[in-house]
């Protein structure tokens, strides 16, 4: 569980600290990490697992910790001894260090402030213990088991009724009772969500989504709100230098040509590579990232900035082979180095050959810190070129990094080529007049597949949100290019409306935004209350929040969202303090590749791959589980209303039609089975353009479902085997019916006759239950094409259930042993096809329901987001029936089954 995870992230070595024995002399010792108790103070170093929540006192210069542990990101942090503000966050504090992260350089002398469940990762192992919580499709599958049950106690105290005004023997009653009470039960109910969750879960492992809890898949088709990390799930999660910027051939002056990568293959021009050789050169020599062997593979190691800009210039040069010829070209050694700080800003090297006085120094840093040692800082035009490109670059969200190159002559090398110095005022050799070669435009790109995923799940009326720790303007910049931000058009248009721009907001706005307990409730101030309604609505982007706020912002789209009525929100996650958030949420994501253990095991989906699109996949595979079974509910349901309608038949004299035997020959001998082949069944035309349907609002089993199998095949089936019972049976039964005779005054005869009447409504009822099953399989889509493309019958394994039906229907009337079964007997051919007739009828009718349905539903052009409120000329769907349909009278209500969201 999460403690056990907790656990595995201490270290296994002991801990040096000192402490003051009680005469006050200072002991130096070694103690366990679970000894370690508050005022220790204790001895890290580099590799060093942190055992505590612990206050630096002292550290080398340019400490770093790891925090991916609690944060997910992979970017080491710094850590120093100066005292934070009272306003700043813990988790963002650089003199605390934490329980369960790592010493990556540096050494440090702290003490403990907290230990064990006291700790910042232990309170979150805390928080997320939580009482186990019924999932929507428990609670749906519970309502629809308390209703079936209420109608079976129902139709079988009424069968009970009508066996005690016949008189019936009691063995008879009780026999009768319990065969209309049980055929109200769909025995398949059970095997059918097992199996269909199963085959959903086995789906999505293709799609590399991983189902921990296997009840998430169909919430997940729920979803109107997914809230998902940038880095490494929306992004890439590395640094990638997109645009190169160098100066005309007449100099910054003249102006500046920047060089893209490719849209294809991702990589800058070949022939371009002549232009860009100065500044890829530039960008190998000075830089800090290093080949490491691991598994005996080389991999690039450092800060993921410098790797970026080693790769960039990699593919410039050609390939690894033509970078190690130029590193290990004597003239570009590299015999001095002032690495990067927060102070400088920026980096230097010196390369050459002293003994040739060949000398160069290369500059890379923040572009206001390096321009200034440029000789075109002296140049009004050049700046004005150069800062024009550098605005343009970070506009689209670029982190800019300047480049420059300073030849030195033989005067300006230090004797014995000896280089000294930490920064400009204490160098022993000159910091002025360099060249400016280039500038670098680095960025997390998105991931390939995203922008499209996005749209994918915006057209099936899920609102896709960014939560994000990045400054706003480059959450901003990628939102707009995956398309979460909706473009400047709609956003004046929700202005225009009253709205404010609620497009991007940031964790300071959220600050005093917070509920005062756990949660939202009821009494939370009016303006609160309007302000997260505004935000739930129109808000696509949350940057430069803390993990802590996912939590808040979860349950703000818990309690306001979709009109007020809540969505059911899903939320990604990597780190151990988003665990709370993806507890909080319906559907908790978490990350396979960059997520910690304790996120995994507080998450209901791990994506194997860390990758958005995957997990549309996901949504779509949880609508289609959720969707087939309620098709394979709406199909056992059907055949109630036929089982059951001869008992009550029989109080207005009618003769018996359907026997206890054959009623579970058709529950347990082919429905069940057929319900559970439902489990397989494909995905509709329109499935991912519907909006997903709201389990508070719209419950799985319904009314929608309850009057189309109750109050429409069902009552079809009945009418058609009532028909066939009358009409395509053997002569005489009529005459049975008009002599109005008890069934005790029954000659062999006429209990032939009734028996031949019972087969041909049990075999009209197989046919009937054949055309409900072809029925359900859609519920706007022709299956036969009439006036659409085709659905047809791709689940193989529900056709063969269709011919098992009809080989035990033969058998049943035809086969010896099993007509004293199941009390049926031979029938004459014309018996046997006439009752084909209901199968047509039945298909034919709802074909031209489902006609009639898309007829109705005209979907406007454009699109709106689950849980927006209906906007004039928003493009929201709108019903348009037509005088056609009004003239429907009731059979116009069955256009309201499965509504497209748009198309």
């Amino acid at each position: 569980d999460a403690m056990e995870a907790m656990q595995k992230m201490t270290g296994g070595k002991p801990v040096p600290l000192v402490r003051r024995k009680n005469n006050g002399e200072r002991l130096d010792t070694q103690v366990d990490s679970v000894d370690l108790v508050p005022g220790d103070v204790i001895f890290l170093e580099a590799g060093d697992r942190i055992p505590a929540d612990v206050r630096v006192l002292h550290c080398t210069d340019g400490m770093e910790v790891d925090n991916s542990a609690l944060t997910g990101e992979s970017m080491p942090e710094p850590r120093s001894t100066a005292t934070e503000k009272p306003s700043q966050s813990p988790a963002e504090a650089r003199n605390l260090a934490f329980f369960g992260t790592t010493v990556l350089k540096g050494n440090a002398t702290c003490v403990v402030h907290a230990t064990g469940d006291n700790t910042f990762l232990g309170k979150i192992a805390q928080s997320i213990k939580t009482s186990y919580v019924k999932s929507t499709l428990e609670i749906q599958i519970e309502h629809f088991v308390h209703f079936i049950a209420f109608i079976a106690v129902c139709v079988g105290l009424v069968s009970l009724g009508v066996k005690v005004i016949q008189r019936a023997e009691p063995a008879d009653m009780i026999q009768y009772t319990a065969g209309a009470l049980f055929s109200q039960v769909p025995e398949g109910l059970l095997p059918t969500v097992t199996i269909s969750m199963m085959c959903a879960s086995a789906e999505m492992v293709k799609r590399k989504v991983l189902v921990r809890k296997i009840d998430a898949v169909e919430t997940l088709g729920c979803v109107s709100v997914f809230c998902s990390d940038k880095t490494g799930t929306l992004t890439k999660g590395e640094m990638t230098v997109q645009d190169l910027a160098v100066p005309l051939p007449g100099g910054p002056a003249a102006g500046m040509q920047v060089f893209n990568r490719e849209p294809g293959t991702q990589v800058f021009p070949k022939k371009d590579a002549d232009v860009l050789m100065d500044i890829a050169t530039c960008g190998l020599l000075n830089n800090g990232s290093d080949f490491k062997m691991q598994e005996g593979v080389e991999v690039l190691s450092g800060s993921p900035t410098e790797v970026a800009i080693y790769r960039a210039s990699m593919e410039v040069h050609g390939g690894a082979g033509a970078v190690k010829s130029t590193r290990a070209n004597l003239e570009n050694d590299k015999i001095f180095e002032i690495p990067f700080n927060s102070e400088n800003k920026w980096m230097l090297t010196v390369h050459g050959m002293a003994s040739r006085g060949s000398m160069f120094a290369i500059l890379k840093g923040a572009p206001d810190r390096v321009l200034k040692f440029c000789t075109v800082s002296k140049d009004g035009a050049a700046m004005a070129q150069i800062e024009s490109q550098m605005a343009d670059l970070m506009g689209q969200a670029r982190r800019v990094l300047c480049i420059a190159r300073r030849r030195m002559s033989r005067e300006e090398i230090p004797e014995n080529a000896k280089f000294e110095g930490t920064g400009p005022t204490d160098c022993n050799f000159p910091m002025k007049d360099f060249e400016f070669v280039g500038l670098f435009g680095i960025e997390d790109p998105p991931k390939e597949g995203v922008a499209e995923a996005v749209v994918r799940a915006q057209k099936a009326g899920v609102k896709v949100v960014m939560v994000t720790g990045d400054h706003p303007d480059t959450a901003r910049a990628i939102a707009s290019r995956i398309n979460i931000l909706r473009s400047t058009a709609d956003q004046e248009c929700e202005q225009l409306h009253g709205a404010e721009d609620f497009s991007v907001i940031t964790g300071a706005m959220l600050e005093s935004r917070v509920p005062k307990t756990d949660n939202f409730t009821d009494e939370e101030p009016p303006e609160i209350v309007s302000w997260w309604q505004k935000a739930t609505q129109h808000t696509r982007v949350f940057a430069r929040v803390s993990p802590i706020h996912k939590q808040v912002i979860v349950q703000a789209y818990q309690k306001y969202g979709y009109g007020g009525l809540g969505d059911v929100c899903a939320m990604t996650g990597d780190g151990v303090n988003d665990a709370p958030a993806l507890k909080q949420a319906e559907v908790g994501v978490a990350m396979g590749i960059r997520g910690t253990e304790v996120a995994k095991d507080a998450a209901d989906i791990v994506l194997q791959d860390d990758n958005f699109a995957s997990i549309v996949d996901g949504i779509a595979q949880g609508r289609l589980s959720s969707e087939n079974l309620q098709k394979s509910i709406m199909y056992t349901l059907c055949s109630k209303v036929p089982q059951v309608a001869p008992t009550f038949g029989e109080l207005f004299g009618l003769p018996q039609a359907l026997t206890v035997a054959q009623v579970l020959l058709i529950d347990i001998g082919t429905d069940i089975w057929t319900a559970i082949a439902y489990a397989l069944q494909p995905a509709e035309s329109m499935l991912m353009e519907r909006r997903p349907r709201h389990p508070r609002n719209e419950k799985l089993v319904n009314g929608k479902v309850l009057v189309y199998s109750y109050g429409y095949i069902g009552q079809l089936q009945m009418f058609f085997c009532w028909l066939m019972f009358f009409y395509a049976s053997p002569k005489g039964l009529m005459n049975l019916y008009f002599a109005q005779k008890s069934p005790n005054d029954y000659t062999k005869e006429d209990h032939f006759v009734d028996t031949q009447g019972m087969s041909v409504y049990y075999w009209t009822l197989v046919l009937g239950q054949i055309a409900a099953a072809i029925s359900t399989t859609t519920k706007l889509q022709s299956v036969i094409g009439l006036g659409t493309s085709p659905y047809g019958l791709p689940n193989n394994t529900l056709n063969i259930m269709f011919l098992g039906e009809i080989v035990l229907g033969l058998l049943a009337i035809y086969c010896g042993p099993m007509q004293s079964w199941f009390e049926t007997a031979w029938l004459p051919i014309g018996s046997i096809v006439i009752p084909i007739g209901a199968f047509f009828g039945i298909v034919l009718i709802e074909e031209i329901r489902k006609a009639v349905g898309r007829l109705c539903f005209q979907v406007g052009e454009g699109a709106q987001d689950a849980g927006d409120p209906p906007r004039s000329g928003s493009g929201q769907p709108e019903l348009q029936v037509p005088v056609a349909a009004l003239k429907l009278g009731p059979m116009s209500c069955f256009c309201l089954w499965g509504q497209p969201g748009r198309r």
